[in-house]
């Protein structure tokens, strides 16, 4: 897991236009037609209770290909859960490492911290690359701008093998899976979950566990 960089230098301006607040306190909320929608139920076709939703900000962000990979997840369908029943309010958004990417998920970043996402609670963004090799350094930077307001920033590199294939031929990352071998030789990512993977699927069932966990210890705070 890969902490977004903090920038304490005076406000920039974003690519989109806009300026960088310094703090959550100042973030302004995006217009409406720039916000994801809330689902007023259950959110449809989860088949089963995740425990954290993935977010795609744009089309092909790779929402659905990871809701698979990762056994714990699944897809919210671009809008925010409701939170309705049993549904788990932690949230992880998704966005390609492009600048319209990363524009639209500062866009929906900023309406979450503005009030405007329902009850759910963000818990970090992943970026998808698109294309092998490093990252432009323009991205890069934008990418930092943008994870200042989601806090854990995960990045999933590009895999070939992945583009030619449906999400359901991929193999599964499960909590219950064995720690990965240190192997020099290749994984094979059609039939093996990469190692990337396996650090993104842990990071982000431990912050789930360290967040449920600092809830029950205030609850029970509350309770004496």
């Amino acid at each position: 897991m890969t902490a977004a960089m903090k920038d304490n230098r005076k406000p920039s301006q974003t690519p989109s236009g806009d300026y960088e607040p310094q703090g959550v306190a100042g973030v302004v909320a995006p217009p409406e037609h720039r916000r994801a929608p809330i689902w007023e139920r259950p959110v449809p076709g989860a088949g089963r209770a995740p425990l954290v939703w993935l977010l795609g900000v744009h089309g092909g962000a790779g929402a659905s290909t990871l809701a698979h990979v990762l056994a714990p997840a699944a897809d919210s369908h671009r809008r925010w859960p409701g939170v309705f029943e049993r549904e788990s309010p932690f949230v992880i958004l998704v966005a390609r490492e492009t600048i319209a990417g990363l524009t639209r998920a500062h866009d929906l970043l900023r309406q979450h911290h503005a009030g405007l996402a329902g009850t759910c609670e963000v818990l970090g963004l992943i970026t998808v690359a698109t294309r092998p090799g490093r990252i432009p350094a323009e991205i890069r930077r934008y990418r930092d701008v943008v994870g200042s307001l989601a806090g854990p920033v995960w990045q999933v590199p590009w895999y070939e093998e992945w583009t030619l294939v449906e999400p359901d031929q991929l193999p599964v990352w499960s909590p219950s899976n064995p720690p990965p071998q240190q192997s020099k030789r290749k994984l094979d990512p059609l039939q093996e979950v990469p190692h990337d993977v396996d650090a993104l699927g842990a990071g982000i069932v431990a912050l789930i566990r360290e967040k449920v966990s600092s809830t029950s210890h205030f609850k029970e705070e509350d309770s004496e």
